[in-house]
Order: C-alpha cells, then sequence, then structure tokens
C-alpha cells in the first residue's frame, strides 16, 4: 500500500545491504598481524588514505596500496590480504526482496560511502545495483556522509523533498544528519528491525 506522503526511500550499502555476515577470514586475517577484527576493520576504513579515497581525493588503488607498504606485503600477498578482508560479505537477501516490492510504489536509492571500485566491485560479485533508481558513491561525487551536500543531492537526483524520504543507514552519525535535513529515518541494527521501522513510516 502506497503512502500518500513517502516518495522514495534510500538506503546504505555496507552494513545494510552488504553485512560481513561469516568474521572467519577477517578475524584470521587479523590474528597474522597480532591485530583484532575491530583493530584490522579501523585501520582498513579509518586510515588517512582510506578517508582520502572516501571522497575520491585518491584511487583506490592507493589505498591498497598504503596497506600493502604498512605489513610488507607484495602483488600476491595484498591480493590475498583482500580477498580475506571481505570474504565473509554477503549480501542481505531478505532486506534486497522487500526493497523489491517497494520499487512499484517508491523511488529507491543508494547512498553510501565508498572508494572508487565500489561500483564495479559489487556489480561483478553480487549484480544487485540495477534495483536502485539512482545509485551512487562517496567516491564519484567528492564528498560523504554525514555533509549535508551529499544528502541534497540524492533528493535532488530522485527528485523528492526530505520529509518525502526515509533513509537507511548504520552509522548513527550519518542518521542524525540526515535527521537535521528533515529526512526520515531508520538507524539499521538489524534486518528485521529496520524492515519493520520502514514499514511502520510508509504506513504498510
Amino acid at each position: 500500500m502506497k503512502s500518500d506522503h513517502i516518495k522514495a526511500v534510500v538506503f546504505d550499502m555496507g552494513g545494510v545491504f552488504i553485512q560481513t555476515k561469516d568474521k572467519n577470514s577477517r578475524t584470521q586475517l587479523a590474528h597474522k598481524f597480532g591485530l583484532s577484527y575491530d583493530e584490522l576493520s579501523e585501520f582498513v576504513f579509518k586510515s588517512e588514505t582510506a578517508q582520502l579515497a572516501t571522497v575520491g581525493a585518491i584511487e583506490e588503488r592507493a589505498h591498497w596500496d598504503f596497506i600493502a607498504k604498512h605489513f610488507t606485503l607484495n602483488d600476491i600477498e595484498i591480493m590475498k590480504f583482500w580477498e580475506d578482508f571481505w570474504g565473509g560479505d554477503q549480501l542481505d537477501q531478505e532486506l534486497l526482496l522487500f526493497t523489491k516490492t517497494l520499487k512499484p510504489d517508491y523511488a529507491i536509492g543508494l547512498l553510501s560511502n565508498a572508494w572508487d571500485g565500489a561500483r564495479d566491485y559489487l556489480t561483478r560479485k553480487f549484480g544487485f545495483l540495477d534495483i536502485f533508481d539512482v545509485s551512487v558513491f562517496s567516491a564519484e561525487l567528492k564528498m560523504a556522509k554525514p555533509d549535508p551536500a551529499i544528502y541534497e543531492w540524492i533528493l535532488d537526483a530522485l527528485q523528492v523533498n526530505a520529509g518525502e524520504t526515509i533513509f537507511v543507514d548504520d552509522f548513527i552519525e550519518n542518521i542524525v544528519a540526515a535527521d537535521a535535513l528533515g529526512i526520515r529515518t531508520v538507524h539499521f541494527k538489524r534486518t528485521k528491525q529496520a524492515i519493520t521501522e520502514i514499514q511502520t513510516l510508509i504506513g504498510s
């Protein structure tokens, strides 16, 4: 049942559509370097080169070159590192099926903080980006959440107002930023919880 008020639902990618369901490969990789799962994740996602890649200031390749140098890895070893780091990631099929049920009545968007290789990688591995009316990654726009400008960009691309839009993200700082613009929000913690909250907001 279509809401007369809500016109669009915008999702984050990492931690929402793509979830690390199996932490074993990344945990074993971390232990190899004397780190915990969280410490390795923090290094890969939050180091200076990661942040530069997120806003498109450098290519993703340069970030992985930095990681290879930090851990003294050759070309083959950094490839294995990459495979092990992402090895437990899976597409959330339940969320995908739910999103497909929204498509006839709502514009569907993807707004993700991600490096410039994300679109190609997601298309090759999961092939689900075609369900979105608009999909965009921070590196492509040279700006990232929680910058208000990136939310304004997606609203404009979907041709909707803030109050007509639901935004779903697992990071609270991104939710707070969207709230400040008047966007309706769902803080993603679990798939069923998020689906229930979206259904409540659209009145189904």
